[in-house]
């Protein structure tokens, strides 16, 4: 903890907030492996995490990964009641369910990710640690979904897809941004430089007109919204 005298600006703080205390345990343990130096605040139900977020420390949390279901608050409206007091906030949704349509739902509300907490262990790390980098994660199944409605790189492509054009290379970075990998990861695949992928990728959000990957992934999501 930071003492009283410091100020406690925007940093490497997370709040997990789910009643479940095994579940809050296994996210800590994910964070000490992945960010031991992160600072994290735990809350039970809506009521303790409105207080952190209100609280001393409240403005040093960058991200909030959030349980649906509490006991003083359920399902999208935990979500939305969350972004709402702390819009600036990064929240990752750590959910009992692995639908698919949920997890959009959640996109469509400003979540950054979706975790589910029950089922596949590697994928319950696995996204935890994405949050705990910074990154974002939604389900593969829904990725691949995501994925496989992609414009093709192609000048001839069939009507009625979507109007944005790829490159080859474009199309590349675009398939693993939507598997949720970072630059570094996406350097390594493709074997091009961590700078040149930053370059794709701000092409891509000029492409789609988002002004983030989170936006990238619901644009490619719904291309019938247009960009």
């Amino acid at each position: 903890m930071r003492s009283k005298q410091e100020p406690h600006s925007r940093g490497d703080a997370y709040l997990i907030v789910d009643d479940h205390a095994l579940i809050r345990e296994g996210i800590v343990r994910v964070f000490t492996d992945f960010r031991p130096s992160a600072r994290l605040f735990e809350a039970c139900d809506l009521r303790a995490a409105v207080q952190i977020l209100q609280g001393e420390y409240g403005p040093s949390i960058d991200t909030v990964l959030l349980d649906l279901n509490l006991p003083d608050s359920r399902g999208l409206e935990t979500l939305q009641r969350i972004k709402a007091m702390a819009p600036n906030v990064m929240v990752g949704v750590v959910s009992g369910t692995d639908d698919d349509q949920l997890a959009m739902q959640c996109l469509q509300q400003g979540a950054a990710a979706f975790v589910p907490k029950h089922g596949d262990l590697d994928q319950f790390v696995q996204g935890i640690s994405a949050m705990a980098s910074g990154g974002i994660y939604f389900p593969r199944d829904l990725l691949w979904q995501v994925t496989g409605r992609l414009p093709a790189a192609d000048p001839q492509a069939a009507p009625g897809q979507p109007t944005v054009r790829l490159t080859q290379r474009q199309s590349e970075v675009l398939r693993l941004v939507l598997k949720g990998f970072s630059n570094q990861v996406i350097s390594d695949e493709l074997g091009i430089s961590p700078d040149t992928v930053k370059l794709h990728v701000s092409g891509l959000l000029r492409a789609y007109k988002v002004s983030s990957r989170v936006h990238l992934i619901l644009a490619c999501a719904n291309p019938d919204a247009g960009a």
